[in-house]
């Protein structure tokens, strides 16, 4: 349950009125409500009617919402054709309060047409021209509806609306015009309301030169003088004239000081008991009287208060106060005392106040009405504190209502975990003391008691605020305060800092902090593809000599003039002085920018400087937010630059244009690229076409290089599908013609772009002329690509960074039979994938160099064609035949590339002069002749020499094309001869020979040395046995056989040697275990004993050894222990080991176990062999 149903607001007085749309709107003059300041601005109105002499210029100077568009809305109805509905309406309205007042306005328009209304609504733009057209319009409608021809005067102020710059005489003299025939119309007088007045001001401020306040002061003498057909002038303000000239120097300040002086000003301020009877009026009841009488007990014990504590609003009795209160309900009626005061110390005044109740935010009226569940209930101070606080936050006024907010936030937010009694109460404290005091409305005792709906928890509520120490108590006052927990004087360190900041370098300032982001040039970017920017640069009269003329990036260049000497040396010097890259305003607010930049450099140093802030919530807190209203403020005179193009002056290469709204500016941008960039390709693909591509581009990039060089002739390059490639591919070379389908083959294939401008219809051919330019300059050296990227990146082809190597790419495809590249000074006769990579990533390391047939030797072409092609007949071009050549070299195993053995001289420098080779023409005319022994060819050589060199050259190379299938050849007889097998065994039988030998023998090793995965080599069956070698190869060279080098050869064969030796040994093994299987009893192990010495041969035989065996030797085996026990030293032991082993092993190879003399068996001849050693 709620009120809403028993409470309403009227939601005419929730909307600001708007001068021109509600003029005639019988609805805004019937709800008007004449108040005190309003009658008695009426009354001096009147009494201009009639005086030739008399003040008929007024300016009304009120906060935004302070009721002055209504006033003047109510005074023009008032001023109307008698038989006008809302002039009836507006006469009975003032009646109601003023019948003499009304009268007189009945007499001024009685037996008339009424007053001309001329109502305008102020824009940043020159105020003359809108005034001239308001003039020429309402004239225009004022004759329409009269019978026979306008007079000449109407055509004569249209005329003038339409010049540049009139004349204030002119403007004055066609006024004087207008009213000389008004009166011979029937018509009153002239009427004349500017609101929003401060909006031409602000232009004016900006634009110094043209000379609106002078205007304002001409038509306010003007309707001073007095007519037949008087003009009545109301300017309607926010503020005076003179805060509307800040920025301006001392000498504007007093001529607008001066203008000013020729209104009568009009405080627009209204007593709070003024604008409570226009809020009563606001609200609609269906209450029935009980609730009336409910209402009326709870107002009137708080009136009671106030009486009592001297607070009534104005001179009210406190029964008017009852009422006014009553009306007002569900305010409370301290909430509604304290409204209007509160909205005045606020940006918006009346206007924040009707807001409030229209308002559907959190803690606003619509909203209240919503938790307020009975008749009864009240919306209290605490809750106006919380709408404010929530929603309007941002509209805090003057510097010492905003610190009362800030302490007043900052005691809320200390005070912790409380009742929600004790919060508000502190909130209802604070919120009164923001308004200050104001006689006998403070946050007394009494007046704070009555506050609280539950009266009696005060004392209890203010025990703990004053516990805390979030409140205190002014005896003297008798007031309650939100104790104030700071001492720092912002306002005095701000001006302090501003003082040391001093004459600073504004644009200096600006270009360093880079405030303004670059200025998109949207509509050529659409329309070309191709993203482009202004960056922004400041400069002033001191300062744009300091500035680079030339560049090579578009930018705007802000000439900040701070006074009309600056845009004389302007006009003068900066105008032309910037190169054809550059667009340059004239932006007349120069001092205004000063002033904004200033205040926020100075709360920075601040920051820095004041370290109390640190250890001062409140001071901090409002530190925090005035910095935060000085950026934005800031921010936004930079952002006009942009937003608001009209204010600046615009010029191009001295030549001056005229901007007057952001599409005209966007429109003047755009031309001026056109200009700029009149040969630039259009080429639509935002993926690749910037200077920074993602990596998600760059990947794109990579496939679409590689599917140019594998697949030339394929529909779409190949692509299938839809991947970010193929749109690349469309764009760049498809739609392009760079790749096109050939008229007679009907294959695809690079081809130059179109040089018809109907054909090029992405205006490509420009930058591919640059290209081909670029090939023929190579002709003479070979030259990298980055030369090119400085000439293709800057007017007047302005291509970006990401789209150039695709360029250069096509470039190659395109001429590739011409064109020989380098990496790394090394020819390269073809590219790779891995090559596309690199030419990507570091272009620098790439070199191109164009060769045309002109000229050449045609023998020795006829020979190098025999050699490669086995053509004669055929003419070849230079890299038709090095590329063969270079390919064939490329692609030779490494192994031949670098081995020193088994080729011959000529084979060894036919390679060097290879990779040597800094040219094709250098390795076909002079290297390769030379390696082969011949002088380098001049021209004169006879066929039969030629013919000779052509028979060496096919040697070499067939010699070098063989090479590493003799390294192969070999490694094969090497191998059947370390298992010994014939070497001529072909390598089908020699793998199934070792094979078959070897098979089982992984068993007999652990493999700690690579015995066992060698065995696994030669015993693997899948693969081909040119794979089974070449696995073998791997193992032993730790790398393919084709990489080897000529130590890695060495290394293999040597583990050959080793490997096979070893395998011998287990298959001796293996084959003793076999012959003893079934003569040993149980598990038994077999021994290889060999012994080596110098000079002898090679002795060795297989053991096996079983249980049987083990027990028979184990007495001889502790003798043998024990007398080398005896030893002290292991080499010692070893030596008498080895003795007794090649011994033994020499004797039982002889077949003579026993001694002749029929001495002792092995273990006498051990023992005395051993005590020999021990003697020794």
């Amino acid at each position: 349950m709620s009120i809403e149903q028993k409470v309403s607001v009227n939601t005419h007085y929730t909307r600001s009125v708007n001068l021109e749309r509600d003029a005639s709107s019988v609805e805004v003059v019937k709800a008007y409500i004449p108040t005190s300041r309003a009658l008695r601005t009426f009354a001096k109105v009147a009494d201009g009617f009639h005086s030739k002499q008399a003040p008929r210029a007024w300016s009304w100077v009120g906060p935004y919402g302070s009721g002055k568009s209504t006033a003047s809305v109510f005074l023009g109805r008032l001023l109307a054709n008698p038989e006008n509905d809302a002039a009836k309406v507006a006469y009975k309205v003032l009646a109601e309060s003023d019948k003499e007042l009304a009268q007189k306005f009945a007499s001024a328009t009685e037996g008339s047409a009424g007053y001309l209304q001329i109502l305008i609504t102020g824009s940043p733009e020159p105020m003359a021209k809108r005034l001239l057209k308001g003039f020429a319009s309402a004239a225009s409608a004022f004759w329409s509806s009269r019978p026979g021809r306008p007079p000449a005067i109407v055509k004569s102020l249209e005329q003038l609306a339409d010049e540049e710059n009139p004349k204030t005489s002119d403007i004055i003299a066609a006024v004087d015009g207008l009213q000389a025939a008004l009166g011979n119309s029937s018509c009153a007088g002239v009427v004349l309301v500017i609101d929003e007045l401060g909006k031409f001001l602000e232009y004016e401020a900006r634009h110094y030169g043209a000379n609106d306040i002078y205007l304002l002061q001409a038509l306010a003498e003007h309707a001073c003088r007095g007519h037949s057909v008087n003009l009545m002038l109301f300017v309607l303000l926010h503020q005076s004239f003179e805060q509307y000239a800040k920025g301006l120097g001392e000498s504007l300040k007093n001529e607008w000081s001066k203008v000013q002086g020729r209104f009568e000003e009009v405080p627009f301020l209204e007593a709070s008991e003024q604008v409570l009877r226009v809020v009563s009026a606001a609200f609609n009841y269906t209450m029935n009287e009980a609730e009336h009488k409910l209402i009326e007990t709870a107002v009137e014990k708080v009136v009671a208060v106030l009486d009592k504590q001297d607070a009534l609003p104005g001179a009210m009795t406190a029964q008017e106060t009852v009422n006014l209160f009553s009306s007002c309900y569900p305010l409370h009626p301290i909430s509604a005392l304290l409204l209007p005061l509160l909205c005045q110390k606020i940006a918006q005044n009346e206007r924040t106040l009707f807001s409030y109740l229209g308002s559907h935010e959190e803690f606003g009226l619509q909203d209240m009405l919503l938790k307020l569940e009975s008749v009864g209930d009240f919306i209290y101070p605490h809750h106006i504190y919380d709408y404010f606080i929530t929603n309007q936050s941002s509209a805090l006024g003057d510097y010492m209502t905003h610190r009362r907010w800030a302490e007043v936030v900052t005691a809320v937010e200390r005070l912790g975990n409380v009742d929600k009694s004790d919060i508000n109460l502190l909130k209802t404290i604070g919120i009164l003391n923001i308004i200050g005091s104001k006689g006998g409305f403070k946050p007394s005792k009494a007046l704070l008691q009555a506050c609280m709906p539950e009266s009696n928890r005060f004392s209890k509520s203010i025990k703990v605020l004053e516990g805390q120490s979030v409140v205190n108590f002014r005896r003297y006052s008798g007031e309650y305060r939100v104790w104030q927990g700071s001492d720092f004087d912002l306002e005095e360190a701000l001006q302090e800092e501003l003082s040391n900041l001093g004459e600073f370098s504004l644009v200096e300032e600006l270009n360093r902090s880079k405030v303004m982001v670059p200025v998109v040039a949207r509509r050529y970017t659409i329309k070309n593809g191709t993203l482009r920017y202004f960056t922004p640069c400041f400069v002033d009269a001191s300062s744009f000599k300091k500035v680079p003329v030339k560049t090579d990036q578009p930018r705007i260049i802000y000439f900040l003039a701070a006074g009309q000497d600056d845009e004389k040396i302007f006009q003068s010097c900066a105008r032309e002085y910037f190169s054809n890259l550059d667009v340059v305003a004239l932006c007349l607010n120069g001092s205004q920018l000063r002033e904004a930049v200033a205040e926020s450099q100075a709360l920075r140093r601040v920051g820095i400087a004041r370290q109390e802030l640190n250890s001062d919530p409140v001071a901090k807190r409002e530190y925090e937010d005035r910095l935060s209203a000085a950026q934005l403020a800031e921010d936004k005179l930079l952002q006009s630059l942009t937003d608001m193009p009209q204010d600046a002056r615009w010029y191009y290469k001295g030549e001056e244009y005229e901007v007057d709204n952001k599409r005209q500016f966007q429109v003047f941008l755009s031309l001026v690229l056109e200009k700029v960039y009149d040969k630039a390709p259009a080429l639509y693909n935002e993926l690749m076409n910037r200077d920074n591509p993602s990596s998600q581009a760059v990947a794109a990039r990579n496939k679409l290089l590689y599917a140019m060089l594998t697949r030339p002739t394929e529909t779409d390059l190949g692509i299938e599908k839809f991947p970010p490639e193929k749109a690349v591919y469309r764009s760049l070379l498809k739609i392009t013609g760079l790749h096109k389908r050939e008229a007679v083959a009907g294959d695809w294939s690079f081809a130059p772009a179109p040089q018809d401008g109907r054909s090029d219809k992405s205006n490509l051919r420009h930058a591919w002329a640059e290209i081909e330019r670029f090939l023929d300059s190579t002709e003479s050296e070979a030259r990298s690509f980055i030369a090119l990227n400085e000439t293709l990146m800057a007017p007047p082809y302005g291509l970006k960074a990401g789209v150039l190597p695709i360029l250069y790419f096509a470039a190659y495809l395109t001429y590739q039979h011409e064109i020989a590249v380098y990496e790394s000074r090394r020819y390269r006769a073809y590219f790779t994938q891995e090559m596309i990579e690199r030419f990507v990533k570091r272009p620098d390391e790439f070199q191109i160099q164009r060769f045309r047939i002109e000229g050449m030797r045609a023998s020795i072409f006829e020979q190098y064609g025999k050699v490669i092609h086995g053509d004669t007949k055929k003419k070849h071009s230079l890299l038709e035949l090095a590329k063969p050549l270079a390919t064939f070299m490329g692609q030779l195993p490494e192994y031949t590339q670098k081995t020193k053995r088994g080729l011959s001289k000529k084979a060894l420098d036919v390679r060097v002069a290879f990779n040597l080779a800094k040219s094709p023409e250098t390795l076909l005319f002079e290297a390769l002749p030379k390696a082969l022994g011949y002088s380098a060819v001049s021209g004169s050589e006879s066929n039969e020499k030629l013919e000779c060199f052509s028979s060496d050259l096919t040697a070499v190379l067939r010699e070098l094309r063989d090479h590493y299938g003799a390294l192969v050849s070999t490694q094969r007889q090497l191998l059947a001869q370390a298992f010994n097998i014939n070497p001529s065994t072909n390598l089908s039988d020699l793998r199934r020979i070792i094979s078959g030998n070897c098979h089982g023998l992984e068993a007999y090793t652990v493999d700690t040395q690579g015995l066992r995965a060698f065995i696994m080599r030669v015993n693997k069956a899948e693969g081909s046995d040119e794979e089974w070698l070449e696995n073998i190869l791997i193992f032993l060279g730790h790398k393919p056989s084709a990489k080897w080098l000529d130590a890695d050869q060495d290394a293999a064969e040597y583990r050959l040697t080793d490997f096979s030796r070893r395998v011998i040994d287990l298959e001796k093994l293996r084959i003793h275990e076999r012959d003893r299987t079934s003569k040993m009893q149980g598990d038994f192990d077999v021994y290889l004993l060999r012994s080596i010495k110098k000079g002898g041969e090679i002795l060795d035989d297989v053991v096996a050894i079983d249980n049987n065996c083990e027990k028979r030797i184990s007495s001889a085996l502790d003798e043998m222990r024990s007398t080398l026990s005896r030893l002290d030293d292991d080499e010692l032991k070893l030596a008498a080991l080895a003795k007794i082993s090649d011994e033994f092993l020499m004797y039982y190879k002889a077949g003579s176990l026993l001694s002749a003399n029929g001495s002792g068996g092995l273990g006498d001849n051990v023992k005395a062999n051993l005590k020999k050693v021990d003697k020794k």
